[in-house]
């Protein structure tokens, strides 16, 4: 982890007075070994990582793209392992994982941010020294540990309410309402599973019509492996003939099996857990369920993220001064191709969209002058629209 500098223990003094103890540990039991989980996470950071980030500022009445190093770093590689996708869906999973997200902004000497690297520690220990600064104290599974102030981290947070610093507990058993559904959903599963094994096991018996010596018994199960081989070599099938020393007694086997509805119901407390529905889930939806998982999930994430970004990146003057970092959604990319065409219409009459972003939205290629933006003549400045009132008045009057 040479990505940090080491501070002074001394520093260090002791542990912050909370409700719950300030200690996050990430979590102990792998929930992504369930399938319903791993997919609901993916679905959420899948979305989540088309989300736009860029680094805004206000000139005059306007506010627009800053050149500053921090927009390069968010709209092309917030590091050298990651692209702005890669790194999104990274930090998402990392928060619903977890129910935290922790990210180092690495600088050089003279202060220039060079990367953004999410961190995976084992556990998190928040600390206070004697002036009463909040500082993160890391423990990695490679046994190093690095000491950071908390303003120098950003720190995603789910479930915040229980304790002071950390989202969820804090604790080992973080997710527990979670655990236990996944652990009845895997149960259910694993008896499914060994009721139709044990099912294709044994089909029946071969009862003899007369009293065997164990020569005879001997003899006739030799005949039977024989004839058993043959047939699975020959037609690819497990049935025999017999004779009439022999009568086959078929064994009935009825597996009792969980029905659906009972399958489904603890599926959808997973995916409610993590806010996504089932249309989401198995990625077949309509505009307005894809609308209601973004305003109920991605939109909120989007918030949590540029106030969180903002707050780390940008120095208080700076956000004094209208900066900020902002998570753009393309959301209409998603819409149906009338409701494009409406918003089009509609943003283009309003000078809200250029040409080459409304081509951009139907999927089209740019043209040549097509970044201007055009504007109705039916709409006219407030100011000027009381002018003309006032005209139109004094016509009238004389």
């Amino acid at each position: 982890m040479g990505l940090f500098k080491r501070k002074k223990k001394e520093s260090v003094t002791g542990i912050l007075p909370l409700n719950i103890e300030a200690v996050f540990s990430s979590f102990g039991t792998n929930i992504l070994n369930s399938d319903t989980v791993r997919i609901a996470i993916d679905r959420i950071a899948s979305h989540a990582s088309k989300l736009k980030p860029r680094h805004i500022k206000k000139e005059k009445d306007a506010l627009v793209e800053s050149e500053s190093d921090i927009n390069f770093l968010l709209k092309n590689s917030p590091n050298s392992l990651m692209n702005p996708t890669t790194f999104l869906y990274r930090i998402v999973s990392l928060l619903f994982i977890n129910n935290n997200c922790f990210i180092y902004p690495l600088t050089s000497v003279d202060g220039t941010l060079e990367g953004l690297f999410p961190l995976r520690p084992r556990t998190v220990e928040a600390i206070k020294d004697e002036p009463g600064q909040l500082f993160l104290k890391f423990f990695f599974d490679s046994g190093e540990e690095y000491t950071l102030p908390y303003e120098n981290v950003i720190h995603l947070r789910r479930f915040y309410c229980e304790n002071d610093v950390f989202g969820g507990n804090g604790a080992l058993s973080d997710h527990a309402t979670l655990i236990k559904t996944v652990s009845i959903n895997d149960s259910i599963l694993a008896g499914i599973d060994n009721a139709i094994k044990s099912s294709l096991q044994i089909k029946g018996l071969l009862k003899m019509n007369a009293m065997l010596s164990q020569e005879d018994k001997d003899k006739q199960k030799a005949i039977f492996d024989t004839a058993l081989r043959t047939s699975i070599k020959d037609n690819n099938s497990a049935i025999i003939p017999v004779d009439l020393k022999a009568d086959y007694v078929p064994l009935n086997s009825d597996p009792k099996l969980v029905d659906a509805a009972t399958l489904e119901f603890l599926n959808e407390k997973v995916l409610s857990y993590f806010g996504i529905s089932k249309p989401i889930y198995i990625n077949k939806y309509t505009e307005e369920e894809f609308n209601a998982f973004y305003e109920g999930t991605i939109e909120q994430l989007s918030i949590q993220l540029s106030e969180e970004f903002s707050r780390v990146l940008l120095t208080k003057e700076e956000r004094k001064k209208g900066q900020q970092i902002i998570f753009y959604s393309e959301r209409l990319q998603y819409a149906s191709w009338n409701t494009k065409v409406n918003a089009i219409e509609k943003l283009m009459g309003l000078g809200l969209m250029s040409l080459n972003e409304a081509r951009s939205l139907l999927g089209l290629e740019p043209v040549e002058g097509g970044d201007k933006r055009l504007q109705s003549l039916n709409f006219v400045d407030q100011t000027k629209a009381n002018l003309y009132q006032v005209g139109e008045q004094n016509k009238k009057s004389e």
